[in-house]
Parts: structure tokens; sequence; C-alpha cells
């Protein structure tokens, strides 16, 4: 399928209660494409890859990257690959790290093991990523902080960084784009608001993040991607309300 012009994207894990079924995931990507959107992020969907790429074609979106688990990454980059190439799609992350990992020789150790499948996958045209949550800024008696330690053991692997869980690590989304220029093809962007004295998710331009500075950093990273991801509804508004909300807000900040 021809790569459209648009930089935006919306990543399906957003809307996983609603793409259960071959037809749900039909009436979804079509609710989709009349808000505007023409480019999905494949995450979290359990169905075969012909089927997703059938929906795909019937609307001519485009599948802009995807995530993959841990053993799936790991233990089948083969299969992923050929997975992969039946959706078109050249990007794939591990969504998460297991939690026995989390820790500065275990980060070593998944640096090893992702550099090995991403040579594996770079065979099939794909690229291996690594999405971070707000873990990742935690240094856990250490010196450096366990997303450093990803970076500096790492080979041929992107970073789809997440700009809502690096500001809830306490750190600043644009300082780390600068800093990964060129390994940030495609990055998450979801904001947040304090509600109630908590932290909740909300549309795009609804909360707190500073899209100036991020979106300027991301332009100058090389970012090809903005994959929009909220994790949760905010208040009374349906998920399709929210996706409504973040395109038309991007829209209007002047993002195409």
């Amino acid at each position: 399928m021809r790569m459209p012009k648009s930089k935006i994207a919306v990543t399906l894990f957003n809307l996983r209660d609603f793409c259960r079924t071959a037809e749900d995931l039909d009436a979804t990507l079509a609710k989709l494409v009349k808000i505007g959107y023409k480019a999905v992020q494949v995450s979290a969907i359990p169905l075969p890859a012909e089927v997703i790429r059938e929906k795909l074609d019937k609307y001519n979106l485009f599948c802009c990257a995807a995530h993959a688990g841990f053993d799936e990454i790991i233990n089948q980059p083969d299969e992923l690959g050929r997975k992969m190439n039946k959706l078109d799609c050249d990007y794939v992350a591990l969504g998460s790290c297991p939690e026995y990992l989390r820790n500065p020789f275990g980060f070593v150790t998944l640096a090893q093991k992702l550099t090995s499948s991403a040579k594996v996958l770079k065979k099939y045209g794909v690229r291996l990523g690594y999405h971070n949550h707000c873990e990742e800024f935690d240094r856990v008696g250490s010196p450096k902080i366990l997303l450093e330690y990803l970076i500096e053991n790492t080979q041929d692997v992107f970073f789809e960084i997440d700009v809502h869980w690096v500001t809830r690590g306490g750190a600043n989304p644009a300082k780390w784009l600068e800093k990964l220029a060129g390994l940030v093809p495609v990055i998450h962007i979801k904001d947040f608001t304090i509600f109630g004295r908590e932290p909740q998710f909300c549309e795009i331009g609804e909360g707190n993040l500073d899209w100036v500075s991020i979106f300027e950093a991301a332009d100058k990273a090389g970012t090809r991607w903005f994959s929009i991801e909220q994790d949760r509804t905010f208040r009374d508004r349906s998920i399709f309300e929210s996706m409504q909300i973040s395109y038309d807000n991007l829209i209007k900040m002047g993002r195409k």
C-alpha cells in the first residue's frame, strides 16, 4: 500500500476492545477513516495478519508500525518478520519490558537480545524498536537511568519514545527526542492532566504537555510517525470521541 503523506497515526491499542473480531475491526476502521486517519499502528489485535491486512486495504489505511510481545520478538523473529511483511509494515517495537529485567543487568541483557533479533528482522526489511514507560527513568540505585543501559548496549534498534511516559518518569520528552535524533522514526503521543489530584490520560492538547517543544524536537530528530495513544478514556467520553478530539487538535496545531 502506498504510504500517505500524513504523519498522524492512531494505535489500535486504544481501541482493542472494539477490534476483537474481524467484524469489529471493520467497523472500527470505518470510524477512524471518517475522522480523518490515514494510518494506524497495529497493537493488541488478536487477529491473523492476513485478516488485518484485508481490512486495512479495504479502507486504504497504512500500517505504519506494530507492537509485538517479548517472546515473539526474542524467540520467533523470523516468524515476526514474515508477519510484518504481510502487514506491509516496516517498524515493530517491544511494547513492554518483562518485570524481571527491570534492573541494570537485566537491561544490558535485554539490549543484547534485542540487537540479536534486530539483525534477523533486518533481513525482512523490518526495524525493531523499544517502547518506554515511566519505569525506564528509574535509577534503581544506579548512577544511570535504565533507559541509558538500553541505549548504550543496542545496535540497529530504534526507540519508540512515548512522550507521556517520559513526562510521568520525571524527564523532559523534548530533550530525549533531541538526544535520540535519528533513532525515533515512530513516537507515541498522548497527553495527561491532573484530575482529583491524580494524573489522568486525556486527549492531545487537552492536558499539560508542551506540544510546541515536543513537535519541534521530534521534527528535528527525524520522526516520521506520530502515533496517538490514550490508554484509558477520560471522564465520560468514549474512546472514539477522544480519537476525534486528538485528531482535530493536532490539525489545529498545524500537524498533518
